[in-house]
């Protein structure tokens, strides 16, 4: 793990890494096996899913770190509005929006190990190969 990247640097990588998921999830033919083996792609999809609900599993830890950073900024008086207002209610409603955040990537992880759960027992067959321009869009 590199210890130098700032909070804000991980989150972009993050935010670059799903960018790249997207990419690499356009065509089915993505989880495919070795020399376009179909029979693989079951158990791709679901290593897939076990994936983000791993990532699912950590990001509340992650939105309570920042609430709680940000709460102890707010109560050490080292935060001031561009505008000139008082910062309470901006916090207070940054405060909410982390909290709404967090409950709803619970829920997605919720969601997400309903569909992993029989994803996990799913298999092809094995003599599965794609056929050439067969690949469909996901």
């Amino acid at each position: 793990m590199d210890q130098d990247r700032t909070p804000q640097d991980l989150a972009l990588a993050a935010a670059d890494t799903i960018r790249e998921l997207h990419h690499a999830t356009q065509q089915v033919s993505a989880f495919d096996g070795e020399h376009g083996f179909r029979g693989a792609a079951p158990a791709n999809l679901s290593g897939t899913v076990q994936g983000l609900i791993e990532l699912t599993d950590r990001l509340p830890q992650t939105l309570r770190q920042l609430r709680r950073g940000l709460q102890q900024l707010e109560e050490q008086q080292t935060i001031r509005m561009a505008d000139g207002s008082n910062p309470g209610d901006g916090v207070s409603t940054a405060l909410r929006g982390l909290l709404n955040a967090e409950e709803a990537v619970k829920a997605a992880n919720h969601a997400l190990r309903a569909a992993g759960a029989p994803m996990a027992a799913m298999g092809g067959y094995l003599d599965e190969m794609a056929d050439q321009g067969d690949d469909a869009v996901v």
